[in-house]
């Protein structure tokens, strides 16, 4: 039996979404995956915590509730009306959804901010430079290109009276502590590329505006005239959420173990994150990860391209899980991703249906023609303990954060199982020696628990499927064990059916 090592507890994030439009599938892919993490450790027994939530405050959003003549209240309630469905809809099983807009988060962030200006971190002075409306960032002459700031949206220039938090006075403990903590930041060329930021020197950062600019914002609370500057405002949720650092569910599950996002906003939660925690004395995340863009037609996904891809329609056709599945599988975790319609109908028709669906099919249907009024007796060979090893292999890239190579390797074992099938032919083993058909078939019928188990962070419709097909019990934490165990012992097997339709997309 494998004994699977797994954390007491496990406090995972997303970034908070800036609720201005409809999600694309950057969003929900960052979301996704951070809901693999949390269910892959609450399957294993950990103590969970999985937040998201929508970042609300500042001039976009102001504006976008202006455009649509709407008070900006009302117009915020109504999109995260419209991100708890799509969450929903996609079955994100967040612990706590957070809004800046929250009294508590308001009251946690101005504690913070006083604290930080009586320490002297933060300090009044006078501001003149690029400001993005869209980054809600304000740049040097070293970041901006053409008057487009790094990742290419239009920046103005601004001068105005503001505070500053002293980022300079920070940088070499910031790069003592990323060489000290290999695993802060990830993956390794994200790293690479701000640490060489960091050592080109890092200029103090403008941390509020102009009340009468910026209206929709947190005020300072040593100086009403101001509102804080929204990424002193938005990365303290993570902080927030748990009440802030005199509270037992602080105590509980700070800090965070994974701090997910992606890579446009991974600047904001490598420097100035970490030193923000720094100046209130609170201890960083155990890891960041920046993961890649989602190209398609040879192009980052832009409005203005005309090829973003929407969750909602993907959903409506195919269902969540086909959608979550295909979204890790095809994008290597930490890399680009390219999103096809022709990539999408090969990885689940190849994957899902010829697979796992027909594997399923086929031993169930072998299953029911035995006939086993008591079931399979428990038995176990050299193919059953490749399978433990695999469950371990699998376990490993977990914790390493290899979600690719986690996936490839679930897949591998349904290849290996399917592989199984063809090297024993129970169907001659059900005419000719009935007592090896019934210890094929409980090493199969086994395998497949697992592998329903192993794919249920993923699939989390369809595993419980596989499992009523199997004739167990998906609220049974017996029946939930991640090893080759004697739970198919017994079982009645009930075939219902394709787990898994071909599907096909017009052009």
């Amino acid at each position: 039996m494998n004994n699977l090592d797994f954390p007491k507890k496990y406090y995972i994030t997303t970034p908070i979404y800036y609720v201005s439009g409809k999600f694309h599938l950057g969003h929900s892919y960052t979301t996704v995956v951070a809901d693999i993490f949390a269910r892959y450790y609450r399957l294993l027994g950990s103590d969970v915590f999985y937040l998201t939530g929508t970042d609300e405050h500042g001039l976009k959003v102001q504006q976008a509730a202006e455009d649509e003549k709407k008070d900006t209240k009302e117009f915020l309630d109504s999109l995260v009306d419209y991100t708890k469905k799509v969450w929903k809809d996609l079955d994100i099983s967040y612990d706590y959804f957070i809004r800046t807009t929250d009294k508590e988060h308001k009251k946690t962030v101005q504690e913070i901010a006083q604290k930080m200006f009586e320490k002297g971190d933060i300090y009044k002075g006078s501001y003149k430079g690029y400001y993005c409306k869209g980054c809600e960032s304000f740049f040097t002459d070293k970041d901006v290109s053409e008057n487009k700031c790094p990742i290419g949206h239009e920046v103005t220039i601004e001068h105005e009276d503001a505070y500053f938090f002293k980022l300079s006075k920070y940088q070499d403990w910031l790069l003592k502590y990323i060489e000290d903590n290999p695993k802060f930041l990830s993956p390794e060329s994200n790293k690479n590329e701000f640490v060489s930021f960091i050592k080109n020197g890092l200029e103090d950062l403008c941390i509020s505006r102009h009340k009468e600019k910026v209206p929709w914002g947190i005020e300072l609370p040593f100086d009403k005239e101001h509102t804080i500057y929204v990424w002193l405002d938005a990365l303290f949720n993570y902080y927030s959420a748990l009440g802030g650092s005199d509270s037992e569910k602080f105590k509980q599950y700070w800090p965070p173990d994974f701090q997910l996002m992606g890579r446009d906003i991974s600047r904001f939660h490598a420097i100035y994150w970490p030193i923000f925690l720094k100046s209130i004395d609170v201890s960083l995340p155990k890891q960041e990860f920046a993961h890649g863009w989602w190209m398609s037609e040879g192009k980052k996904m832009s409005k203005s391209f005309g090829n973003v891809v929407y969750p909602e329609e993907y959903i409506e056709k195919f269902g969540s899980d086909i959608y979550r599945y295909y979204i890790v599988k095809e994008m290597p975790f930490g890399d680009e991703g390219q999103f096809s319609k022709k990539s999408f109908v090969e990885r689940v028709n190849s994957d899902l249906v010829s697979s796992i669906g027909n594997l399923l099919s086929r031993v169930v249907t072998l299953a029911e023609k035995r006939n086993k009024e008591n079931g399979f007796n428990f038995f176990k060979d050299s193919f059953a303990e490749e399978i433990e090893s695999k469950i371990q292999i699998i376990h490993n890239h977990y914790k390493e954060y290899e979600l690719s190579k986690a996936i490839n390797e679930i897949l591998q074992m349904s290849y290996a199982l399917n592989k199984y099938v063809q090297d024993n032919k129970p169907w001659d083993l059900l005419k000719e020696d009935l007592e090896k058909f019934d210890q094929v078939m409980y090493v199969l019928l086994e395998s497949i628990r697992i592998l329903a188990l192993e794919l249920s962070p993923i699939l989390t419709r369809k595993w419980t499927e596989i499992f009523s097909q199997l004739g167990l019990d998906e609220s049974n934490l017996g029946h939930k064990r991640l090893a080759f165990t004697n739970t198919m012992e017994g079982k009645t097997i009930k075939k219902q059916g394709h787990l898994f339709e071909k599907i096909e997309i017009k052009e």
